[in-house]
């Protein structure tokens, strides 16, 4: 078609079809014209070829503009997540200013109750009375304070522990921020724990435990990002649906988990993190985060969530609720096993 019509036909293909219908309804018109019939048909052809492409093209626009909003809806609540921990951090530090305040005046006290002993001791001196009665009170107090001062570092320390654990969750949240948009990776808050989700058929084949290319580069990168918290502990944790595993090697879905677990641990290592960070376990079906009953649920529920543990001096400090699925902590015994 290139030697048959003029430079205006490299335009917008609705535009260049609706100029060739028009001349060819011209050239209809002038009786004789076989070659001007044939453009007619072309122009009526490219007119049916940019209506589909314009369908195509309004149909990836709106998955588009869809997936754009799941995104969104999932950094909204991440940072109202966050707002809520910053909100807890002001309440502790106005408990922090309380303790300060009650610490000097309790030294005001100390001060006064010195200045009083010493008049007294004079007094009793003179009098040949005793003074261990204001001895006695005096270390009462002193005691009191050293009490108040070690629960103001307590407060201190456990502030500067969310303070940094904070920072290692947004921190974390904007490293894995772009390979979860490419691979469908959740990450989530959920009992105070960080847990970035990976769906099994990024990583597996349906039955196995081995890991796909696409999957090792998806390991990769979130290797990347877990390598920025040398000091921070994770578990890997294998999940499944409840039908049948359907393997002569698994079994059991305890087996196929667990493997699936260690294998992405290997993966991780392979990647820099170290292995003394990691731990692996497998929870079979029993840890759901949908209802199996429907397919949307069991595809959820065939997953691996990497898991940052909270350290033993955090309990109780936890970030907060997130998400109303249950969490592996309160899952059956799971099947583990320690990194490789």
């Amino acid at each position: 078609m290139a030697g048959k019509f003029p430079a205006w036909f490299s335009r917008r293909p609705s535009a260049v079809a609706a100029r060739l219908l028009a001349a060819g309804v011209l050239a209809l018109a002038t009786p004789g014209c076989l070659v001007r019939q044939e453009l007619y048909d072309e122009a009526r052809a490219e007119i049916r070829r940019a209506r589909e492409e314009g369908s195509k093209a309004q149909a990836a626009a709106e998955l588009a503009r869809a997936e754009a909003a799941q995104r969104s809806a999932q950094v909204a609540a991440l940072e109202e997540e966050l707002a809520r921990l910053a909100d807890d951090l002001r309440a502790r530090d106005l408990r922090l200013s309380e303790a300060t305040t009650m610490e000097a005046g309790l030294a005001r006290q100390l001060d006064e109750l010195a200045a009083i002993n010493t008049e007294l001791s004079a007094r009793l001196r003179s009098a040949g009375q005793s003074v261990g009665q204001l001895a006695s009170e005096r270390g009462s107090l002193s005691a009191e304070l050293a009490e108040t001062r070690a629960r103001l570092d307590a407060l201190r320390q456990q502030q500067a522990a969310a303070e940094a654990r904070a920072a290692r969750v947004r921190d974390l949240v904007t490293r894995l921020d772009a390979v979860a948009a490419a691979a469908k990776v959740r990450v989530g808050l959920r009992a105070g724990q960080v847990v970035i989700e990976v769906p099994s058929d990024v990583l597996f084949d349906a039955g196995r435990a081995g890991i796909k290319r696409q999957g090792r580069a998806v390991l990769a990168e979130i290797a990347k990002a877990l390598r920025a918290m040398p000091d921070q502990r994770f578990q890997v944790a294998g999940h499944t649906d409840d039908r049948k595993v359907k393997s002569a090697r698994f079994a059991s879905s305890w087996e196929l988990t667990t493997a699936r677990a260690v294998a992405v641990v290997q993966a991780l290592i392979q990647g820099g993190v170290a292995p003394r960070s990691l731990s692996a376990a497998g929870y079979g079906e029993f840890a759901p985060a949908a209802a199996n009953a429907t397919r949307d649920g069991r595809a959820r529920n065939r997953r691996i969530e990497i898991l940052l543990v909270a350290e033993p001096d955090a309990a109780g400090e936890g970030l907060g609720e997130a998400g109303a699925a249950k969490g592996p902590a309160a899952a059956p015994a799971p099947a583990a096993a320690p990194a490789p």
